[in-house]
C-alpha cells in the first residue's frame, strides 16, 4: 500500500466503529480501485481522505495536512463524487456543469473541456435539458462530469486527487467503461483517481492497485 514518493498519504487513519486504523501512501498518476461488500468503510475512508469525515490520524496531499488546508485550496487540490447527492438541480445540465468550473481558465478552455468530457460521457444531447428531469443514468453522468471539471488538466493545474464512490451505480456497461476509460486517461495524466466499485471484474481489468475492505479493516 506504500509508494515512495507519494502523490497522498494517511497514518493511523480511523474513524470510530467505521473505520479501522490504516496507513496508506499512493504515489499519481494511478487508478486505485476500493472492492468491499456494503458497509465495508468504502465510503468512510472516501470521506476521511477528502477531508469531509473527521477522523483520527493525519492525510497529506504532497506533504500538506489537508486539516490545514482552506476550503478553497483543498477543493483546488481535491475532488470528490459522494455516492448519494440529495440536489436535484431544476435548472439545465450545461448550467449543472458550469459549477464544477469555479472560472477556472480562459472561457475558450472551459468550453472545450466541457465539449471534450461531454463527448466521452455521451452528455451531448442532455446539454439544454432540464436536470430534474434526466433518468437517474443521465443524472449520475452529469455529477460524474462536473466532479471531472474541478480538477480537469488543463484548467486546474493544482488538481491531484480524484475520488469518487461508486460512480459506475446506475450506469450501463456502455457508459460504465466510457468512464472507466476516461478515468484511466486522467490517471496517465498525472492524478491519482480513488474509485469505490462492486465490480471486482472491473477494479481487475482497469486498476493500476485494489484495496479490499470488510468490516472496516483492510483485508
Amino acid at each position: 500500500m506504500l509508494d515512495v514518493d507519494p502523490m497522498l498519504e494517511a497514518r493511523a487513519l480511523a474513524i470510530p466503529e467505521r473505520l479501522a486504523p490504516l496507513d496508506l501512501a499512493w504515489a499519481g498518476g494511478q487508478l486505485v480501485a476500493l472492492l468491499g461488500p456494503n458497509g465495508s468503510g468504502k465510503s468512510s475512508l472516501l470521506g476521511a481522505l477528502a477531508g469531509i469525515l473527521p477522523a483520527d490520524g493525519a492525510v497529506r496531499i504532497e506533504g500538506d495536512e489537508i486539516v490545514a488546508l482552506g476550503w478553497p485550496e483543498l477543493a483546488r487540490r481535491r475532488a470528490m463524487l459522494p455516492q448519494r447527492q440529495p440536489q436535484l438541480f431544476h435548472i439545465p445540465v450545461f448550467q449543472v456543469l458550469s459549477l464544477g468550473l469555479d472560472e477556472q481558465g480562459p472561457r475558450e478552455a472551459q468550453n472545450g473541456a466541457v465539449a471534450e468530457i461531454c463527448c466521452a460521457l455521451e452528455l451531448e444531447a442532455l446539454l439544454a435539458r432540464d436536470f430534474s428531469r434526466l433518468s437517474g443514468g443521465e443524472q449520475q453522468r452529469v455529477l460524474i462530469a462536473r466532479t471531472l471539471l474541478q480538477l480537469w488538466p488543463g484548467l486546474n493545474p493544482a488538481g491531484r486527487l480524484l475520488l469518487l464512490d461508486e460512480p459506475l451505480a446506475g450506469l450501463d456497461l456502455h457508459h460504465q467503461l466510457a468512464l472507466l476509460r476516461l478515468l484511466k486517461r486522467l490517471a496517465g495524466q498525472g492524478l491519482l483517481v480513488v474509485v469505490a466499485i462492486h465490480d471486482i471484474n472491473l477494479a481487475i481489468d482497469w486498476a493500476d492497485r485494489v484495496l479490499c475492505l470488510q468490516q472496516g479493516r483492510v483485508v
